[in-house]
């Protein structure tokens, strides 16, 4: 056994060392489950989210997540509860089957990615207004209570749609038809689809299908008149995918020109 004199010498110094290696632990545990989190969260939402709400958030046939206040989801109690029951009427499922640490590890990356604000859509704004008019969307679309009803409201369309969206939209819009827009739930449904309903009895019926179920289908008919049918009086339901009745612009727009709708169509209803 060591002289007494040697344990004074030695215990201060290793004791030292545990405190340090103690205090650093510590740290890195209370560091590891925030990272561990928001690394699941991202893989998480690489899996299920991407395909509708876009890279990191950056919005797609769902909502733009890049943003420090979500509407539907202003705490994340409510992030939470949106994520695990969704909103079946409006095209997002359910999640039950998360764990509670995936899903905080979801909410935790949803939180982090409104934590740097999402840099503009190239374009200015003020001049894809003047085009907004000159290409006459205005005939098809309401924005802020003016325009048409054809196609879908655009009031706030920034909000509810990203950047690379909204310009697919105007290169190929029937690619990206619209869902969970319309005041009346789709359940998810394409909407704006055009359609050809054949009656058994009278002509046949085009126009865009609004709404749907097992026994009936709406339609908003090439009169802006809305008719419903009931799918046991009909002889078939023609429908048209990858088609839609809004014009490609393409061709009457320049690149420049193209950004500027797009960063216009992006300030609509933008919030931070």
């Amino acid at each position: 056994m060591p002289p007494a004199p040697f344990l004074s010498r030695v215990l201060p110094r290793n004791t030292g060392f545990l405190l340090l290696a103690t205090v650093v632990v510590l740290q890195l545990s209370a560091a590891t489950p925030a990272t561990s989190d928001l690394e699941l969260g991202r893989q998480l939402f690489q899996n299920l989210c991407v395909t509708c709400h876009g890279f990191a958030g950056a919005g797609g046939d769902a909502p733009v997540l890049a943003r420090a206040k979500l509407l539907r989801a202003p705490d994340d109690d409510a992030l939470r509860a949106l994520i695990a029951e969704g909103l079946p009427d409006r095209g997002m499922p359910r999640v039950r089957r998360l764990t509670e640490n995936e899903l905080r590890g979801l909410v935790t990356y949803v939180r982090s990615l409104g934590s740097v604000p999402p840099a503009p859509a190239p374009g200015n704004a003020p001049n894809g207004q003047q085009i907004y008019l000159r290409l006459g969307c205005a005939a098809c679309h309401t924005i802020n209570g003016q325009g048409g009803t054809i196609g879908p409201e655009l009031t706030a369309i920034g909000r509810m749609r990203g950047a690379e969206y909204l310009r697919q939209s105007v290169v190929n819009p029937g690619a990206v038809l619209p869902r969970g827009t319309l005041p009346i739930p789709a359940r998810g449904l394409s909407e704006y689809l055009p359609v050809v309903i054949v009656p058994r009895e009278g002509p046949p019926v085009k126009g865009l299908r609004l709404n749907e179920d097992s026994f009936t289908i709406q339609v908003r008919n090439n009169m802006n008149s809305i008719q419903s049918f009931r799918k046991s009086d009909l002889e078939r339901i023609e429908k048209q995918p990858g088609k839609s009745q809004m014009p490609v612009y393409t061709a009457q727009l320049k690149a420049a020109e193209l950004n500027d709708l797009v960063a216009y169509l992006c300030s609509l209803g933008a919030a931070p």
